[in-house]
């Protein structure tokens, strides 16, 4: 095995970034330190991903055993830095009776080839993917309509590990063969250091571990010593043609030394970030696979259908995906552009499972689903828009909205990302078309989050008491939690049944949809219902009220709280009336019936199928 040495990188005469400044270089990302993380090695790797290849990402939290620390003691860090910060960080970890690593490492990518010098030039077909990751400092993005930008975020990595450092194996396709390649990095401040003759030479903070060129830089170690160095402590290994990289975060920091709260943690931050890659509905050469390894047993990570909220989002996303008749266009008028689609899924709120059963404070996976989930063509989560929830929280709502693939526009919205490419802001862009592309397509994600769960949401209604329809909204919620009427969502088919009011027949159930004002000014509570074909010759509603968590008819109540039908009919057709009951003459879709709503109360619906005469 070559020597391995430690090479500290000096402020040029013309300037360097030191070390600090390259941390900050991230921002302050509203993500946590180990979202981030994640967010940013699997964005690298779906960027890297090679063609006709399924990307493969292993996830491993381990400890380290005995020889491993020795090794890394003895051998790749027998020099430490001679900033007196970096090297204490560096022998805290290193020290540490129980010293856990996280190692992320990805297959199916093209590894980190290229020049492994910033002042060589990549030559014909080759990336300098090395000097972009090792390096450089905010490379521009270079995989078109890739999910990065900037190159920032990989300071996350220093950021989470407590000795501010990361080991990183790579194996690359060159020269028609490959090669295998390691390096050690840290990143510290910048620091002083005098010769014997007393002159001062300043550092800036950066430092790597791997073969001396020269004594102006470092290489990094290559094939069999790379993969001696790499099989001494334990990361994966790799065969010839097995391309791709790892990175080993020493010393990671997760808040907390529970083994059990890192794995949850690791689960909801690929699930919540990257579940688009993981849907059934996404293609196998886009599909992203990832597994899960503590401690050398297997966690299965479940997929997005199985992990609730994510199966409505899923729901949504295939919407997208397959052209769905719903999905809808989010248009700028002024520059005339198509900025993007999107598809809101909404159905009962299913129990959590897994490390979303956590407490609230604990987990990242809301209680109630009520947001956007917005993103690129890449289709990786950039954050989710939060919207107005139903007033009846055994329901739940999940939207998706993809930016369009057309340059100008897919550009705007990558550029107005930070760093840590978590948030679409428009003020990160100078003035022009592309600012007004992601202002306008927010301002409208923005009304249709805050209408979808409440269409009337700050309309007042013409109630005596000037009560607003977005108050009397959350009384629906009384009424949702008693009655037999679902809320929003279709009643799956083959279900009937529900509560009685009134004479017994044959009933189906009708799902609430949302509160509006007629023309007239009067608050009106929609409701739907699924009608079967030949089922019937009329269908009669049989509205009731509901006060302090009970339900009554109007024969119980003074005339100023009765309620009443609206309207009934069944859409798409003529057929419409504004009495109890429609005639149907055994046709069959979709009912929309519109009930009156007296102030301060909620209204619930049955609906009675009438045949031949028999109820």
């Amino acid at each position: 095995m070559n020597s391995i040495s430690l090479y500290s990188e000096p402020f040029a005469a013309t300037g360097n970034i030191a070390g600090e400044g390259f941390r900050n270089l991230l921002g302050r990302p509203s993500l946590n330190l180990l979202q981030t993380v994640i967010r940013e090695s699997i964005q690298n790797s779906v960027d890297a991903a090679s063609t006709g290849k399924q990307l493969l990402i292993r996830i491993r939290y381990r400890e380290l055993t005995v020889s491993q620390r020795k090794f890394l003691q003895k051998t790749l860090f027998a020099q430490l830095p001679l900033s007196k910060m970096s090297s204490e960080h560096l022998r805290t970890s290193l020290e540490k009776e129980t010293l856990r690593v996280l190692e992320i490492c990805d297959f199916g990518t093209s590894g980190l080839g290229g020049p492994t010098r910033a002042d060589l030039s990549p030559g014909k077909d080759e990336s300098p993917d090395f000097v972009n990751f090792i390096r450089n400092v905010g490379a521009k993005r270079d995989t078109h309509q890739g999910g990065g930008t900037y190159g920032y975020g990989k300071t996350s990595y220093y950021a989470i590990s407590a000795a501010s450092t990361i080991l990183v194996d790579s194996m690359t396709a060159r020269s028609n063969s490959g090669e295998r390649r390691f390096i050690g990095c840290h990143l510290g401040e910048a620091f002083d250091v005098s010769d014997e003759c007393g002159i001062s030479r300043r550092y800036t903070g950066r430092h790597w571990w791997g073969v001396l060129d020269a004594g102006d830089g470092v290489e990094p170690l290559r094939d069999e010593n790379a993969s001696a160095v790499a099989d001494s402590i334990g990361i994966l290994p790799r065969n010839i043609d097995e391309h791709g990289t790892s990175v080993l975060i020493l010393d990671p920091q997760f808040g907390s030394d529970s083994v059990t709260e890192a794995r949850d943690d690791l689960i909801e931050a690929v699930l919540w970030n990257f579940w688009p890659r993981m849907t059934e509905s996404t293609p196998l050469e886009r599909r992203l696979q990832v597994k899960l390894e503590i401690d050398g047993e297997n966690v299965p990570i479940p997929s997005p259908e199985d992990f609730p909220p994510l199966d409505l989002y899923s729901k949504a996303l295939g919407a997208i995906r397959e052209g769905h008749e719903r999905v809808e266009t989010i248009q700028c008028r002024m520059p005339k552009k198509d900025l993007g689609k999107l598809f809101i899924q909404k159905g009962m709120r299913a129990e959590r499972t897994g490390p979303a059963v956590r407490p609230v404070e604990e987990t990242m996976i809301p209680r109630n689903s009520h947001g956007i989930a917005l993103m690129r063509p890449v289709e990786l989560v950039v954050k989710y828009l939060e919207g107005d929830p139903f007033p009846d929280n055994r329901f739940e709502w999940a939207g998706v909205f993809i930016c369009s693939s057309e340059d100008e526009v897919e550009s705007a919205f990558a550029s107005s990302e930070p760093p840590a490419h978590d948030d679409w802001c428009p003020n990160n862009l100078p003035k022009g078309h592309g600012k007004t592309f992601v202002n306008v397509g927010l301002r409208e994600l923005k009304k249709l989050a805050n209408s979808f769960a409440n269409p009337g949401a700050g309309i007042k209604a013409g109630n005596a008491d000037g009560t607003s329809l977005a108050a009397t909204a959350s009384k629906i919620g009384t009424f949702l939690n008693q009655s037999s009427g679902q809320g929003p969502g279709k009643t799956p088919a083959g279900q009937g049944g529900g509560g009685n009011v009134g004479r017994p027949g044959k009933t189906i159930k009708p799902y609430f949809e949302r509160l509006e004002t007629s023309g007239s000014g009067e608050l009106v509570s929609v409701f739907k219902a699924d009608l079967p074909t030949g089922q019937a010759d009329s269908v009669v509603a049989e509205p009731f009220l509901v006060l302090d968590g009970g339900k009554t008819g109007n024969e119980d109540l003074p005339q100023e709280l009765s309620t009443g039908v609206h309207s009934i009919e069944l859409t798409g057709t003529a057929r419409r009336t504004d009495q109890h009951e429609l005639r149907v003459e055994c046709d069959g879709g979709t009912l929309e019936i519109r009930l009156r709503m007296p102030p301060d109360a909620a209204v619930g619906l049955n609906l009675r199928l009438v045949k031949g005469g028999d109820e």
